[in-house]
């Protein structure tokens, strides 16, 4: 077991608020659908039917037992990290442990005093896969937005214990306190139909209205991105399920591959596939593999360092 303060961040905790703050899953999309309409109810919040676990009885204040996936890490993770401590585990579906359970009776026994934080591995492998986690269950003790201890495996409750109390000793009066109660609750996020239809649609498996909705949407929203990244989503979601693509030419490796990257979250590695069968390609495969790259890159915000670096890539890969 690690405690705080026995050893500096590891370089790759170091980059995991860099790796993932901001970072949207699309994926999700289909989760957060189906939440909505009430087709998963976990009893964490976000969840249905009643108060969020660890909130007062009329359903005001913060929860203390939250699900996260790449959406939602910045806000449940990042940020509520600078408030007080997020005790992040990493878990599998298909494999429960005891020790789930029993963080989540600490964290409410604890009222406040830091967050319990599940992410399941098999739904949002990107966490795991920036935190390099070797086991499930791993858990990290995250604060001010970066994860300062950690340990695999099960642990005793009495060692589970002191191991807490660390963490508070070492983050005390560094953060700035759970946030205040104000008795109102939060407002409800505004309804969007069109843009509702086209989730539900994704979350019914129909791709190909799914599609159709969301590039009417990025027509008539130009200005938002987040529609672009959904588009370019579904259509890799299509080709990939429909095994075909009127654009591969003699280069169908290359495109599938980025098509299965993409639809994974896996943005450089699409991006890496691609340029790197540029560089052996020429002619009409090679403008194929460009206008696909391009395509793809469309699926992040213009500014994002993954977007640059694919961008000076093709340039050299071209020139």
């Amino acid at each position: 077991m690690t405690r705080p303060g026995n050893r500096p961040p590891s370089a790759a905790e170091q980059k995991l608020a860099a790796s993932l703050a901001g970072a949207v899953d699309l994926s999700g999309l289909k989760k957060r659908a189906e939440t909505r309409r009430g087709a998963t109810d976990t009893g964490r919040a976000p969840g249905q039917g009643g108060p969020p676990p660890g909130a007062g009885p009329d359903g005001s204040g913060p929860a203390v037992l939250v699900e996260v996936d790449e959406t939602s890490f910045e806000q449940e993770v990042l940020v509520r990290s600078s408030q007080v401590p997020v005790i992040l585990e990493l878990v599998s579906q298909r494999a429960p442990t005891a020790l789930t359970s029993l963080l989540d009776a600490l964290a409410l026994e604890a009222g406040g005093r830091w967050v319990h934080a599940t992410v399941d591995v098999d739904v949002s492998p990107g966490i795991a896969q920036a935190l390099q986690a070797r086991a499930v269950p791993t858990v990290y003790a995250v604060a001010a937005g970066r994860p300062l201890a950690d340990f695999e495996g099960e642990q005793p409750e009495d060692a589970l214990r002191q191991w807490l109390d660390a963490v508070l000793r070492a983050t005390e009066g560094k953060l700035s306190g759970p946030a205040p109660d104000t008795g109102e609750a939060e407002p409800e996020e505004p309804t969007d139909p069109e843009r509702d239809a086209a989730e539900d649609a994704l979350a019914d498996g129909d791709l190909v209205s799914a599609e159709e909705r969301f590039s009417a949407l990025v027509q008539s929203r130009p200005g938002e991105h987040s529609l672009v990244e959904a588009l370019r989503y579904v259509q890799a979601t299509r080709r990939v399920a429909e095994g075909t693509d009127a654009g591969e030419g003699a280069v169908p490796n290359a495109l599938r591959a980025a098509d299965g990257a993409l639809v994974g979250g896996e943005y450089e590695a699409a991006f890496t596939t691609l340029v790197d069968a540029i560089r052996v390609h020429f002619g009409d495969d090679r403008a194929t593999l460009r206008a696909r790259l391009l395509e793809l890159l469309e699926a992040l915000p213009v500014d994002d360092p993954r977007v640059l670096a694919g961008r000076r890539d093709l340039a050299s890969a071209l020139y």
